[in-house]
């Protein structure tokens, strides 16, 4: 039983590495557009960059951890991402950050599946829902990350110093609380195929089912990218917030989905699968919609927050609905819904800065609402094919 404790408290610590050092890097894009001379258009091109490595590392991820296992993938993952962050903070080149943004990418899929493929091995060790809580420490690590790397900018220190901080200390904590993630994962797979149908057989067959999904987090990683990277554009833009504090205004969506998915599994367990899902999902486009058509501060912190209640345990069901479907090995599944999903990463921020160079950024936050209204009419049909 400890053994098993300390596998969750693994996988649970290895979500919150990945979140805070994803984080981190929002307090940093006012900077590094500011000083690079950006329009909105021209940042929106130059975050294609991370979408790119994301799909680029996804077709090699999966194979990786069936040879290694995702203790190796999520570790290689979490030195390489800590390590892109401090080359993007010393970056000046319009060249050079768009490779330091894709590495960066690339990293974050080494992480995201390799956590996730562990996530659904120890879900079916315990034989309850335990996604939403895992991913709930994805959602603290993005609290810790952009606090922290907000709180090293307001005490003046230098992007770059402030950038290996957050390495130092986040990718040390993985070496140190990470060591028990599965080291293997083959003897799962083996336990699957037994349990499989003929399905299971057909070596290039592909489950519908997995294709919506794939849909479905293109949709929601594509906003939560977005929000990610245009958040603190939006404090500063459009709403007259000081670049050294803009950060703070991401805590309201981080810390709203941190508490939700830190509930989720209770959540989930009373109200089931898809009613957190489509409920989350209108809560989003709320959410959306409230921070662009209110135009005051106190209408994006509302905004923001109802986003990340809303999106909080949406991925998270997601991930573990797709488990549960035959038909594809889990690391090759999760895999695929990650490519689909990422290449949400990939252009959605790229999308919401030409609509603002075109428009506003209000206009841009609308259109991310309406995207995932669509989210809760999809998964309101698909996720009762089997019961929650």
């Amino acid at each position: 039983m400890a053994d098993n404790k300390s596998k969750l408290i693994s996988n649970q610590l290895s979500f919150c590495v990945l979140g805070a050092i994803e984080a981190a890097w929002a307090p940093m894009v006012p900077f590094v557009k500011s000083d690079l001379g950006l329009n909105d258009a021209q940042f929106g091109n130059m975050l294609f960059a991370m979408g790119v490595g994301s799909i680029c590392a996804l077709p090699g991820v999966g194979p990786l951890i069936s040879k290694f296992g995702p203790r190796l993938v999520a570790f290689i993952g979490g030195i390489a991402l800590g390590l892109s962050l401090v080359g993007i903070s010393i970056s000046d080149s319009a060249l050079l950050l768009p490779i330091l943004l894709a590495i960066f990418g690339a990293s974050l899929i080494f992480m995201d599946v390799a956590s996730n493929v562990n996530a659904v091995v120890v879900e079916k060790l315990f034989k309850r829902p335990l996604m939403s809580g895992f991913h709930g420490g994805y959602s603290l690590g993005t609290i810790i990350g952009a606090l922290l790397m907000t709180l090293l900018l307001n005490m003046h220190l230098d992007i770059t110093v402030s950038a290996v901080v957050v390495f130092i200390v986040m990718v040390g904590g993985m070496f140190i609380f990470c060591r028990s993630l599965e080291r293997d994962v083959s003897a799962f797979n083996e336990k699957q195929k037994q349990t499989d149908d003929h399905i299971q057989h057909k070596r290039f067959y592909i489950p519908p089912a997995i294709l919506v999904l794939g849909l479905l987090c293109f949709i929601m990683y594509g906003s939560e990218g977005a929000l990610l990277s245009w958040s603190t554009v939006f404090a500063t833009q459009n709403r007259g917030i000081d670049p050294t504090v803009a950060g703070y205004f991401y805590l309201f969506f981080a810390v709203a989905m941190t508490s939700v998915r830190l509930l989720g599994n209770k959540i989930v367990t009373k109200f089931g699968r898809r009613k957190t899902v489509v409920t989350g999902a209108v809560a989003v486009c709320l959410g959306f919609v409230i921070a662009a058509i209110v135009e005051s501060q106190i209408g994006m912190m509302v905004g923001f927050a109802l986003v990340g209640l809303g999106a909080g345990n949406i991925v998270p069901q997601l991930v573990s609905f797709t488990g549960s479907i035959k038909g594809m090995k889990v690391q090759s599944a999760i895999s695929l819904i990650n490519a689909l999903g990422y290449s949400g990463v990939l252009l959605g921020p790229v999308i919401i800065g030409h609509v603002s160079n075109m428009s506003s950024l209000e206009v841009s936050f609308e259109v991310l609402g309406a995207a995932v209204f669509a989210v809760a009419v999809i998964s309101f049909f698909l996720l009762k094919v089997k019961k929650d």
